[in-house]
């Protein structure tokens, strides 16, 4: 009688200890499945915000840089002149940008700019604080706005790092608004045909899992307007979404061709 009790003791034991161990596995199981999934999340968006970085990378021309501009909006009524350089010196030290000198200023009626700009060896800083009367009704208003630009000759891959720091920054100091601008450049020996210049921009298109929107060529100048899902910022033209501008141009006297991608399109005039 007592081996029976004592062997259904064990056996209810080990089913309930077996239920418990189950329920613990299974429970690790989940929690590793959301630590997997959660990486998986994460890995996906650094791999995003860096991966038309790569696609450039991939296109093989020489001389490769890339530059970054930023321009926010500053909603204060006033700044002093200490204001506007203690927002200089706080960004350039999101940068680790040594500020080694005195800060510019540039003033007419309406506009004032107090800006500090370093060439480095292998890079180009510009930070502003641009402060510009404007009217609104029947009142003058002072609008103030920060510029920040950086060019960065060598290891372009770096350019994403800035942007997430120089972002971060600038949200943390009040900024609103922020448009930014990636440009990424690069060249190639000779002229391109038509069909090579094609198939340049579409390998970067798709590299991007983007869609090619509006193309034109007019020879020395080819250019690829395209969207993709991946930049959440974008233009409208001609009906179209357009978050990526791709521009081919030759240049005679170098005999090159030069490559440039900018995200959402380039803001400078060819």
């Amino acid at each position: 009688m007592e081996n029976n009790r004592l062997d259904n003791f064990i056996h209810k034991f080990s089913y309930i200890f077996s239920k418990k161990r189950t329920r613990i596995t299974l429970y690790m199981a989940a929690v590793l499945w959301v630590a997997v999934a959660t990486q998986v999340v994460v890995n996906r968006f650094f791999q995003e915000d860096a991966q038309i970085t790569e696609a450039f990378i991939k296109s093989d021309t020489q001389e490769m840089q890339s530059s970054l501009e930023i321009l926010a909006e500053y909603n204060v009524d006033y700044l002093s002149e200490t204001d506007k350089k203690e927002l200089i010196h706080k960004i350039a030290d999101s940068i680790g940008l040594v500020i080694d000198e005195d800060i510019t200023v540039w003033q007419d009626d309406s506009r004032c700019e107090y800006y500090y700009f370093k060439q480095a060896k292998q890079a180009a800083t510009e930070i502003k604080v641009v402060s510009i009367e404007q009217k609104e009704s029947d009142a003058v208003i002072m609008k103030h706005y920060i510029i920040v630009q950086l060019s960065i000759l060598q290891g372009i891959d770096s350019i994403d790092r800035y942007k997430d720091i120089l972002d971060k920054t600038l949200t943390e100091l009040g900024a609103s608004n922020k448009q930014v601008t990636l440009k990424y450049e690069g060249s190639k020996d000779g002229n391109l045909t038509s069909d090579q210049k094609h198939e340049m921009a579409k390998m970067l298109v798709d590299d991007i899992q983007g869609e090619i929107a509006l193309e034109y060529d007019e020879g020395d100048l080819y250019t690829v307007y395209a969207y993709t899902g991946m930049l959440k910022d974008y233009v409208t033209s001609l009906g179209n979404k357009i978050n990526v501008q791709i521009a081919i141009t030759y240049n005679e006297l170098t005999n090159k061709t030069k490559i440039t991608l900018a995200t959402p399109i380039n803001n400078e005039s060819w």
